[in-house]
């Protein structure tokens, strides 16, 4: 049996507007896996057109054109550029909330992909790549539940839907028929998970290692800092949870203490559950060592996650985390790319520098409750974020209004986090090394043994002495 792949009806409309087109689209789909063999698409993105220099626009002839939109309208289904979908997918990954993830590729051409061996070749190398940077840098934590991954192909003559699945840890393995189904959203419901953490870390820096970019010292410290993340509880509904329980039941209504109704749960789109999560500090081994700076981050972060109705608390804490690396990563590789040669390197000379990295703001999908991520430097409004969201995901319909800004507040400067203490001599300071690993109860019981012994043997004196004394 097959793998039943599940879309919001709402999709088939955006995707006879490409059809309509006639010429040859390829994008991302992505959505989140329900089960070994049930996954559900929320949304489909266009990979953009590649950018075209103002003076080579304007250099072109009217005839040129005209012959250029017209091999674009007879264009094969293999006239397209695989590096602009794997670009496509490195950014898409940024906007994507826990919980959400790249589920595969779709195109829209007037011959069928998979009558072309070469083309299944093709497919399935764009495949495995796009899996890479899912996995890239720690940005999920989730355990897949299946290594294949989804191509759909979309005529767009006849509008026939064709689907399969590739598994990408077999090379050797042909592709399978997948069941694609289009459902009325009521069908679907999901489950936001909301909460906002303080991200706090310090790590103190060699002299090699404050020479390097910004970037490999913000590697050093969130590679320490996920390690935490991974282990952090997630309490849902202000309780405790066994992992096998489903999130829905260890919820409860806000300020009624009473669980929600079967009636209420069927009648809602979307439920919003807040979670607090308790993120531990690891026991870890320490040395001492010289340290020539050292690297502070710190502020306030809003999480939104999502996960399928029917998920255990084990899955929903799960996209918590995911979803606290995700937004972390993305903050940071946009600002690190936003720096220009040596404004990313360590400056001796001065004595602090303070970056703000972008704050999240979200925007609703148009076929799904669910919202998707984007990120504004200082200065920018929701106006950029239209811009962005229409180019990266296909946005085209969302208004100014659209656009949640107020769940991070703008970054406030203190002229105090500036200033730091002058010493000519290197700072010395306790780092932990990056091989340690989640608290160790063992220590803990050697300490209170001890403590057990040294009480006894003090009981033991005084009663001696008592005795003598008598």
């Amino acid at each position: 049996m097959g793998r039943t792949v599940i879309a919001e009806d709402g999709i088939e409309t955006y995707v006879a507007s490409l059809a309509s087109k006639k010429a040859t689209v390829v994008g991302l789909l992505f959505g989140q896996e329900i089960s070994a063999q049930k996954s559900c698409v929320i949304h489909l993105a266009r990979t953009p057109d590649p950018v075209i220099e103002d003076e080579e626009e304007e250099s072109e002839s009217s005839l040129e054109i005209q012959n250029k939109n017209v091999r674009k309208v007879n264009s094969p289904t293999e006239d397209f550029d695989d590096s602009l979908v794997l670009d496509h997918a490195r950014q898409v990954m940024r906007s994507l909330p826990g919980g959400i993830t790249i589920l595969g590729v779709f195109i829209v051409s007037n011959t069928d992909p998979f009558q072309n061996p070469a083309m299944n070749n093709r497919i399935r190398k764009l495949l495995t790549s796009i899996d890479v940077i899912i996995g890239k840098s720690s940005i999920t934590v989730r355990q897949q539940l299946t290594c294949e991954r989804i191509a759909l192909h979309i005529s767009n003559t006849t509008i026939k839907y064709t689907c399969k699945t590739l598994e990408i840890d077999s090379p050797l393995a042909s592709p399978k028929p997948a069941d694609w189904k289009f459902v009325n959203a009521a069908g679907s419901p999901w489950i936001e998970l909301h909460c906002t953490t303080n991200v706090e870390f310090f790590i103190g820096l060699s002299d090699s290692e404050s020479s390097g970019t910004l970037r490999q010292q913000l590697e050093t410290g969130i590679d320490l800092y996920g390690k935490a993340v991974k282990q952090c509880i997630c309490l849902f509904g202000g309780k405790f949870s066994t992992d096998l329980e489903l999130v829905d039941d260890a919820s409860t209504v806000m300020g009624t203490g009473k669980k929600k109704s079967k009636q209420q749960n069927s009648e809602e789109r979307m439920k919003t559950i807040n979670v607090q999560i308790l993120i531990p500090e690891l026991e870890v081994k320490q040395e001492k060592q010289e340290c020539s700076s050292e690297l502070r981050f710190g502020g306030q972060m809003c999480i939104k996650a999502y996960i399928h109705g029917k998920a255990t608390v084990r899955e929903a804490s799960q996209v918590i985390r995911e979803d606290i690396l995700r937004s972390l990563w993305a903050r940071c590789d946009m600002h690190c790319d936003s720096l220009i040669g040596e404004e990313q390197r360590g400056q001796p000379d001065v004595k602090a520098v303070l970056h703000e990295p972008p704050r999240r703001v979200l925007a609703p999908l148009p076929f799904s409750p669910i919202s998707v991520s984007d990120y504004l430097f200082p200065g920018e409004g929701p106006a950029d974020s239209l811009t962005s969201l229409a180019d990266l995901l296909d946005l085209g319909t969302l208004l100014d209004g659209d656009v949640q800004d107020y769940w991070e507040a703008a970054a406030e400067v203190n002229d105090a986090e500036l200033q730091i203490q002058s010493d000519s001599t290197l700072l010395e300071t306790t780092i932990s090394k990056q091989n340690s690993v989640a608290p160790s109860s063992n220590s803990r019981a050697i300490l209170l043994s001890g403590l057990i012994a040294l009480l006894a043997i003090v009981l033991s004196y005084l009663t001696l002495q008592i005795f003598r004394t008598n």
